[in-house]
């Protein structure tokens, strides 16, 4: 074997290794465009659903305006619907800014940011859940609380006591909860961890797969 033969055989073998790197990248950029892809419909239905509950309380709030119970609900939906609106729409806006075109390093930081928001998204809703729950009943029913707390009392005034307190109570005890999931590592807060779409775990489960797959490719680069 001459020199040039072992010139062609190396260029053979040097074209084969790139394209072992491209396949190998294209696969993971696949699992990760998957990923992304359900990040969005997820989204958009979520957005959707934030959308319908927000129509719904201006069709209710405009004709019972002088209901000061329907009222102040009404207004606390549309401000809780419009806060989640926009938290919804800076997610989808890290999304779209994922491309795989860009660095592995620029798309880890996307996918953090992302993943970053998302949490504090959930954990804006759960701390205001209470608050968002008994606004949608009043609205709904078209409650006058003043007239229904002061029959309630009459009949059953321990109702009144509960259902005031916790709902004054559900705010520290949202809190206390959160810092726990940050803080803890017991068995107890484990499980309840795996579903709760509170923490990072339980919540970003397909973004810090697609963090994975791009540590793949950075260490097979390397």
């Amino acid at each position: 074997m001459n020199i040039q033969d072992l010139q062609q055989e190396w260029g053979q073998q040097g074209n084969e290794e790139d394209l072992v790197a491209k396949l190998f990248k294209e696969s993971r950029h696949s699992k990760i465009d998957t990923i992304i892809k359900k990040n969005i419909v997820n989204s958009i239905l979520f957005m959707l659903l934030n959308l319908m509950i927000n129509i719904y309380a201006w069709l209710v709030l405009v004709p019972n305006f002088e209901n000061s119970s329907t009222r102040y609900a009404g207004i606390l939906i549309l401000i809780f619907t419009y806060i989640v609106l926009f938290k919804n729409i800076r997610q989808l806006d890290y999304i779209y800014k994922i491309n795989n075109s860009k660095p592995v390093v620029e798309l880890q930081k996307l996918i953090g940011k992302l993943k970053v928001n998302r949490i504090r998204h959930n954990r804006f809703i759960f701390i205001f859940s209470n608050l968002f729950f008994w606004s949608l009943i009043i609205l709904m029913y078209k409650w006058d609380i003043t007239i229904l707390i002061a029959h309630i009392w009459e009949k059953a005034p321990i109702t009144v006591v509960i259902h005031i307190g916790f709902s004054i109570l559900w705010f520290p005890l949202s809190l206390w909860i959160l810092n726990k999931y940050d803080k803890t590592s017991s068995v107890f807060w484990s499980r309840l961890d795996r579903g709760s779409f509170l923490t990072d775990t339980s919540l970003n489960y397909s973004l810090n797969n697609a963090l994975a797959y791009l540590k793949e490719i950075e260490a097979f680069e390397e």
